[in-house]
């Protein structure tokens, strides 16, 4: 994530346990925040509900929604994720940081009305309540602003004003939801999304409040991030493809059998979606410790590398960088696989004791099983995804998210058919020739990074000025033109 390296290095280089504790502790909001902040919501505000023994119908409907807006603003809002991070990036390392701010007005004055088109199609012939349906659009867009403001996040040096935005949402969510469940008449759905929608919409505020002072000073030219999806096209393609790949076979099994309608709009399928949940848990220890690795281990390897490529290194000390580096690279990756086998393992372990506890059925433990594994093959393909990407194989990461999406598509609905003891065997298959064909390309880039490097680039470069480039220019006014260039460079 662009700019989170600069505040881990500073943070490892503490002393003492409690240093190593804030780096992962800052990894893990700025890569798992909006998950980690629905997860809490949801299991507090389900635990109240259960006490106060409200309608189960009320909790299903809630739940559904919750999960609809959750998944739908990943999907919808990833491609733009992708593409803005590399902006982003590029901003930092050219120190224009005044191009940063108005670029998330930019994104956001594109991708709200897409995605809010989206939402008022799909809620348009629901037979809910007009007012549930206003708060339900409303979470969903709220979701799509915080998936792509995650992006800025990364580059704040004070961690501590985001977990404070975070907490003072999670607490207005909580105790609003109190209030309006103990001392009103108004409906329970009802009050429970307003209640999400004021927490959510106070974390928006906060954090726009914290990166406008941060950043200070800004151009007025909202849309040059938009040239990057001339220059790289494929990468809103690898983050939708692949974040639509996690949800596929979801998709698949709510048209199953198994499959229910709540509310006459959301379908569900709670035998097989429920398991999916717990299953994806597993895997957050390797988002964490991966954004720490890269940032603090394999990056230095990485840029001695292209610091003597681009400083005129003999062939020698090049060739021993590039040793080094992959050698840094296969350990870490290693070293990611290693812990994440022993969480899954324990997932697997703690869910054959725990799951029934939770009203799962044998069918349902059975499913997780399988998903966890999943899930453990999906991470380690999505990590080799991001270094791909690191090393600039965009075609290669492209390939692969690609291949993902079709195995996990054709797998899952060629299992479900099958019978309900493979139920659960189309993902854990899907990811797992996803991460084969993941693997197969890294080996075969590394091992050829030379000729990519120093053969790889055009003789003559010339700037890629596709549809979006041509946009800009024509909105912008001539005076400004040349210093529209200026960010080209």
């Amino acid at each position: 994530m662009a700019g989170i390296g600069f505040e881990l290095k500073k943070l490892f280089k503490g002393s003492g346990f409690f240093s190593s504790i804030k780096a992962y502790a800052y990894s893990a909001l700025v890569s798992l925040g909006p998950f980690i902040l629905c997860t809490f919501v949801i299991v507090a505000i389900m635990q109240f509900l259960e006490f106060m023994d409200f309608p189960f119908k009320d909790r299903e409907l809630f739940i559904a929604t919750v999960v609809y807006a959750f998944i739908f603003s990943q999907i919808l809002a990833s491609g733009f994720k992708m593409m803005i991070t590399r902006f982003i990036a590029d901003m930092l390392y050219a120190e224009k940081l005044e191009y940063i701010m108005p670029s998330l007005y930019g994104v956001l004055t594109i991708a709200v009305p897409l995605c809010g088109t989206a939402g008022i199609i799909f809620l348009y012939n629901s037979p809910l309540p007009f007012d549930i349906k206003l708060v339900s659009y409303l979470l969903f867009m709220e979701l799509v602003i915080i998936f792509i403001m995650m992006e800025y996040l990364s580059t704040l040096k004070n961690y501590i004003k985001i977990v404070k935005s975070f907490l003072l949402g999670i607490v207005s969510v909580i105790a609003l939801s109190y209030v309006l469940l103990s001392f009103t008449v108004l409906n329970i759905v009802f009050s429970l999304m307003l209640s999400m929608n004021v927490g959510f919409f106070i974390i928006i505020v906060s954090l726009i409040f914290y990166l406008k002072n941060f950043f200070g000073k800004s151009t007025k030219k909202y849309f040059e991030f938009l040239r990057h999806f001339d220059k790289y096209p494929s990468l809103f393609f690898v983050s939708f493809f692949y974040t639509l790949g996690l949800y596929a076979h979801n998709f698949i099994f709510w048209t199953s059998s198994i499959g229910v309608k709540i509310g006459g709009t959301y379908l569900y399928a709670p035998t097989y979606d429920v398991p999916t949940f717990y299953a994806f848990l597993s895997i957050m220890p390797s988002m964490i410790v991966f954004v720490v690795s890269v940032e603090t281990s394999f990056y230095d390897k990485y840029r001695t590398y292209y610091t003597l490529i681009t400083g005129k290194g003999n062939l020698n000390d090049i060739e021993n960088a590039r040793k080094d580096m992959a050698r840094t690279l296969w350990s870490e990756i290693r070293n990611i696989m290693e812990i994440q086998l022993f969480f899954t393992l324990i997932f697997i372990a703690l869910g054959a004791y725990l799951l029934p506890l939770l009203g799962l059925s044998q069918l349902s433990v059975d499913i997780f099983n399988l998903l966890a594994l999943g899930a453990y093959f999906n991470i380690i393909m999505l990590i080799i995804i991001l270094m791909l990407l690191y090393f600039e194989d965009r075609k290669g990461a492209l390939f692969v998210s690609a291949s993902y999406l079709a195995s996990n598509i054709l797998f899952t609905y060629v299992t479900m058919k099958y019978s309900e003891s493979t139920y659960g065997l189309g993902f854990f298959s899907g990811a797992l020739i996803g991460m084969i064909i993941a693997l197969t390309e890294l080996v075969y880039y590394l091992k050829n990074i030379n000729y990519h490097t120093f053969c790889g680039q055009p003789v003559i470069y010339k700037e890629r000025n596709g549809i979006f480039s041509h946009i800009i220019d024509f909105l912008t006014p001539k005076n400004d033109r040349n210093m529209s260039k200026k960010i080209k460079n």
